[in-house]
């Protein structure tokens, strides 16, 4: 696992460097739950790597490697930003300084990051052209990781224009470990050994004394058996516990770093590698906590930190440490009080102020993962409000002019012509007289009950509704929604738009509403047939009678586009919608009227059955043939009434298999099409010049 700082500064490089389209790309592709991540949330440790891969997939340039080497270089930068670059800019004066104090830079930072499972950096050697640099940890695939950390740091913190490589690649099926090559001018190290020849010469320093100074010290052997131990130590274990002349590991388990007890270890790791140790056996009793102990979670452990000297004229390790306590409860677990600890070096003030700055910095956790908390509840409430802006804006919009809006299309230079749709409209011949003598309430209620109503009706087709007037005339339109549609239609749907576009998401698949793959007349036929069904259910208040409803439609072209620029509406212009209109008006209340164009579709359909009218006069059309939709046949009756979702997906299954198409067939295709072509023949005829596939928008 790995903190949330390290996947934040990746994302901030990659909407820095390659844009904020990008990252929004790698979060769709990888399916992330968030865009961002918590800073102390703890994730994945492959992400990273998941990032990288799909950074280099998506730029289609460079390996993941190099990506990975990206990422290292951002997380110094980011790291920076949040005052981190102090610890690192007193790290050492030179480059070779922050080299050795690495290990002790993770140290530092246990308190803000406690669940850090930090990796080992360990100098072997050394010349004036630079340094060999062990790399040690169980995270797999951060090499390129780590040499860009250590370039930005180079660069960045001490004007080192260093190189790194990978000398050595030693790692087992525990662990990684990468032994790195870093070259720079390692100029301080000619200085080391002048200046140490300039110290003056002392006596040596008694044992007496020197434990007196380190009162928690151990002595080790080169057999790494205890020598000796400070009296402070000593304290926290029981009197009759034998200590001296016992190996190190039978009384105190290793921690860090991670390697074996040896003496040659020891002292190669010993120079600048901080050692931290845990005791094994029992502690002394301590009867003021010893209640609240057994409550707690198992035994108390002394925990001792500090580093490995070799001393030369004893030929033995002196493990020079001091405890690590962060709070009073833990010291008195122990045994310990500030008496016992060293009064030379100021750790009983270092502790207690340590204590005092880990309780505010655990007040500060806690309050940054409250505002985490919210920050989280906020984006899903904010993505909650987004499906729903979303869903809304789908509901006032076609499809795919929807789908042209979210995609940054600016609303007023969209326009469009069809070639072919079909409008319906609706409307109570009972309105007028409800509006004057109802009172204002029952007015709204009694519209409200008319259009909640049809809109109920309209849920149920793959239709676009346009609008509803004061009068409460309701538009309707089909032919619309399926342009951006790939699926298989009957011929004579295809609209022939001049707009290319994309269809909704899957939730709003118009394949649901139209299983039965009805071209755009036979929608609205249906959809006639439910509303007068539906209108029946809603009573006049004043007559305590169903509502007088008259439904027409007509087929034909239009111009559609987007109106206003405050309250935007999709608006249809053309002949074809006043036509609707007037076929609407010359109809008879509780059946549905139809044009010549319309039956052209509806003539032959399986579904529907259609009854002549006879010559009707419009205004602007003259006299045409008009027809009666008397209503649905057995077979859409029976075809409605099974399972949309079984009867969708068999659809589906056969459109998706080729077969040879016996001569029945190619008749009864050709018995579909024909309409089509007549249709097309008569709306060339009737329409009046200017009336169809001119833009008025665009003046041509």
């Amino acid at each position: 696992m790995i903190y949330g700082i390290l996947l934040e500064s990746c994302r901030d490089g990659v909407c820095e460097t390659y844009g904020t389209a990008t990252w929004k790309r790698i979060v769709q592709d990888l399916n992330f739950e968030h865009e961002s991540f918590a800073i102390l949330g703890r994730y994945e440790a492959n992400i990273i790597e998941r990032v990288a891969e799909c950074l280099a997939e998506i730029l289609h340039e460079g390996a993941p490697e190099i990506y990975m080497q990206f990422f290292g270089e951002c997380f110094v930068k980011f790291f920076t930003n949040y005052g981190y670059d102090k610890i690192l800019r007193v790290a050492g004066r030179h480059f070779r300084d922050f080299l050795l104090s690495i290990d002790q830079l993770h140290d530092s930072n246990r308190f803000s990051f406690p669940k850090m499972q930090s990796p080992l950096f360990h100098v072997t050697d050394e010349d004036e052209n630079g340094a060999v640099l062990h790399y040690k940890s169980k995270r797999r695939g951060f090499q390129r990781y780590i040499i860009g950390q250590l370039k930005e740091c180079g660069t960045r913190f001490f004007k080192e224009d260093i190189s790194v490589r990978i000398q050595d690649d030693v790692s087992s099926n525990e662990y990684t470990h990468i032994v790195f090559r870093v070259d720079f001018h390692n100029y301080k190290l000619k200085t080391i050994g002048k200046r140490f020849i300039q110290n003056p010469t002392l006596p040596d320093v008694t044992s007496a004394t020197f434990f007196k100074v380190f009162p928690f010290a151990l002595l080790i052997d080169p057999q790494m058996r205890i020598y000796h131990a400070g009296q402070s130590v000593k304290k926290v274990f029981p009197p009759n516990t034998q200590i001296i002349g016992r190996h190190l590991d039978d009384i105190f388990r290793l921690l860090r770093p991670d390697i074996l007890l040896e003496w040659n270890r020891v002292l190669s790791y010993g120079r600048h590698i901080v050692f931290v140790i845990e005791s094994r056996i029992a502690l002394q009793t301590n009867l003021l906590i010893t209640a609240k102990q057994s409550e707690a979670s198992g035994q108390a452990h002394l925990r001792l930190k500090g580093q490995m000297k070799l001393i030369t004229a004893w030929n033995m390790i002196a493990f020079l440490c001091h405890p690590e306590l962060t709070t009073a409860e833990e010291m008195l677990s122990v045994g310990l009080f500030l008496h016992d600890i060293n009064f030379y070096d100021g750790s009983s003030e270092i502790l207690i102020a340590g204590m005092q700055h880990a309780r505010t910095l655990q007040a500060a956790i806690d309050k940054q993962q409250a505002w985490i908390t919210k920050l989280q509840g906020s984006k899903h409430e904010l993505n909650e409000w987004r499906r729903k802006g979303k869903r809304l804006l789908y509901n006032i919009m076609p499809r795919h002019i929807a789908q042209m809006l979210q995609e940054g299309v600016l609303a007023n230079s969209i326009c469009e012509s069809h070639k072919l749709i079909t409008v319906l409209f609706a409307y109570s011949i009972d309105f007028k007289d409800v509006v004057q003598k109802l009172a204002p309430q029952q007015i709204v209620e009694s519209i409200n009950a008319i259009v909640n109503a049809f809109d109920t009706c309209s849920e149920h087709f793959d239709v676009f509704k346009v609008e509803t007037k004061a009068d409460s005339s309701y538009m309707v339109v089909s032919g619309i929604q399926d342009r951006g549609s790939t699926n298989q239609r009957r011929p004579s749907t295809a609209s022939g738009s001049s707009v290319n576009s994309v269809a909704f998401s899957d939730e709003l698949n118009s394949d649901l509403k139209n299983p039965l793959g009805l071209n755009q007349a036979e929608l609205i036929a249906g959809l006639a047939i439910e509303m007068l069904s539906s209108a029946k259910s809603v009573i006049n208040p004043m007559t305590q009678q169903s509502f007088r409803i008259k439904i027409g439609f007509h087929s034909g072209p239009a111009v559609g586009g987007i109106v206003g620029a405050k309250n935007v509406q999709y608006c249809l212009f053309g002949d074809t919608v006043n036509t609707a209109s007037r076929i609407t008006t010359t109809g008879e209340p509780g059946r549905i009227h139809i044009s010549d164009t319309a039956y052209l579709l509806l003539k032959g359909s399986p579904y529907f059955e259609v009854q002549n009218k006879g010559p009707t006069e419009l205004k602007g059309r003259g006299i045409i043939e008009t027809y009666w939709l008397v209503g649905p046949k057995s077979t859409y009756t029976a075809a409605i009434e099974l399972d949309p979702f079984l009867l969708n997906e068999e659809r589906h299954s056969v459109s998706g298999h080729h077969h040879t198409r016996s001569p029945a067939e190619d008749r009864h295709s050709h018995h579909h099409s024909s309409p089509s072509h007549r249709l097309s023949t008569t709306i060339n005829n009737t329409s009046k010049p200017g009336g169809g596939g001119g833009c008025p928008f665009s003046g041509h």
